[in-house]
Parts: structure tokens; C-alpha cells; sequence
């Protein structure tokens, strides 16, 4: 310094250090991939299973919470039919976060994107606390049945119900390994395609086949007997009951005297 004060000589700073992590959550493979529903009908039921995995791929434990949000409502219809019963294990329902979706007219959004997640629906919200995750899978099953009823005022024959995931840690303290794509591993969905099919009354072509057999029936009997087949065939049957007749009394012996 210009003093050439030398009791001050040094300058202190503090800096920040933050742990590094290598945290995930993803789809288990034993979630519901498919149901199917059959057109018009209100009354039906499908188990459906939303399972999710939290892995921690790195050295370092960590606390880490977990977000779950599951629609539950389309309209003013429920999704599930235990709606309000809907529980995940191991996490709480927060139920003041209920998400109301911000779309309002839900049916041209599913014309042009048929999934039907928070940005349509009325969403649960639940919230799960690890407080150390180690190496060990920590798993999430969310399950129930899913409901029929909410699909007709859609007018669609095939789309996705969609649950969704997220991690959040304390960032101050702790940093992703992967900072460029951390939300391919701290987001995830949980994707359950639902079809509808259109069940096929088959009595009418059951009834019209029975009708036009008996009718073609009739006209191939009509031309036969237009062609003189039954006559003839009732002509050789005369004639060969005549020669049995005929033969029987050729063969008879004489009578004695």
C-alpha cells in the first residue's frame, strides 16, 4: 500500500462451494402403458398404475424432494373414480396447491394435442420428502381406476393421460452434474395412452346373411323346378319303383298245383 502499512496485508473473501450431484427421477417400467374404453359407455372401470423412481447415481447423499401432480378432473368430471380418495404412499397431498389448469377450452387444445396433463385438468398435487437419498431406488406408485366417463365429452378415440414429476434440492448448497440438461433428469412424465373403440352391433348382418340365404335358397329351388329337375327326378323314381315291382314278381316261385 502507498502507507507501506504492513499489519494489513492480506484481503479475505468467502466463496461459494457447491456439492456436486448426480440425481434422477423417471417412469418405472411397470407403470400402465395402455386401457381401453369402449365407445358410449359411462359406466366402466380401468385399473391404471403411475409408478415413478427416484435414483441418486452419485456418491454424495442428498435431501431431495419430490413434486407429483396427477389430473384428476376434465371439466366437471372426475378422471378417477376415487378422485377424492387418490392417495400416493409416502407423500402428502397438498391441497392447497391444487392446480386449476390454465386453459379453459380443454377441447380444441386435445383436438390439436390429445394429452390430457395440468395444462387441461384439474391436478392433484402431492409432495414427498427424502431426507437423506442414497444409492438405494425409492419408489412412488400412484394407483387407481381410471374412469370412463370423463372421455365421451372429448369425441376422441385415442388419447394420453399424463403425470408429471419433478426433484428440487437445495441449490445453494448443491449443483447437478449435468447443469446443461439437468431437467432431462430432475423432470419426468408418466404417460397411460387410453383408446376407445366403437363396438361393432353385428345382429344386422347376422339377420340380412340368415334372410339372403333363405331367399337365394328359394330361387335356386324356383329355377330347379322351372328346369323340370324335380319332375324328372320324381319320373325316375316312379320308374324305378315299377322295376323293383317289376323284378319282384319275375323272381316270385310258381304256385303248386
Amino acid at each position: 500500500n502507498e502507507e507501506h502499512n504492513t499489519t494489513n496485508s492480506f484481503v479475505q473473501r468467502t466463496i461459494p462451494v457447491r456439492f456436486a450431484v448426480n440425481i434422477l427421477v423417471k417412469k418405472a417400467d411397470e407403470s400402465t402403458n395402455y386401457i381401453n374404453f369402449t365407445a358410449g359407455r359411462n359406466d366402466l372401470q380401468k385399473p391404471v398404475s403411475h409408478i415413478l423412481q427416484v435414483q441418486n447415481l452419485g456418491i454424495r447423499y442428498i435431501p431431495v424432494n419430490v413434486t407429483i401432480r396427477v389430473p384428476v378432473k376434465l371439466g366437471n368430471t372426475d378422471i378417477w373414480s376415487n378422485s377424492s380418495g387418490l392417495k400416493v404412499p409416502g407423500c402428502i397431498e397438498m391441497t392447497e396447491m391444487t392446480v386449476n389448469p390454465p386453459v379453459t377450452d380443454f377441447l380444441t387444445k386435445l383436438k390439436t394435442i390429445p394429452l390430457v396433463d395440468c395444462s387441461v385438468a384439474v391436478c392433484k398435487v402431492f409432495s414427498c420428502t427424502i431426507s437423506t437419498l442414497s444409492s438405494p431406488i425409492i419408489t412412488y406408485n400412484l394407483t387407481g381406476e381410471v374412469s370412463s366417463a370423463w372421455i365421451q365429452q372429448t369425441d376422441l378415440q385415442s388419447l394420453s393421460l399424463v403425470s408429471s414429476a419433478s426433484l428440487s434440492f437445495d441449490t445453494q448448497q448443491y449443483i447437478h452434474i449435468f447443469t446443461t440438461a439437468q431437467d432431462r433428469y430432475i423432470n419426468t412424465e408418466v404417460e397411460t395412452r387410453v383408446n376407445v373403440y366403437v363396438e361393432y352391433d353385428y345382429k344386422k348382418e347376422i339377420i340380412g346373411g340368415v334372410v339372403g340365404g333363405l331367399v337365394l335358397l328359394a330361387l335356386i329351388t324356383l329355377g330347379l323346378y322351372k328346369a323340370g329337375f324335380f319332375k324328372r327326378g320324381y319320373k325316375e323314381m316312379m320308374e324305378q319303383q315299377a322295376g323293383d315291382a317289376d323284378a319282384g314278381e319275375d323272381a316270385a316261385p310258381p304256385a303248386e298245383e
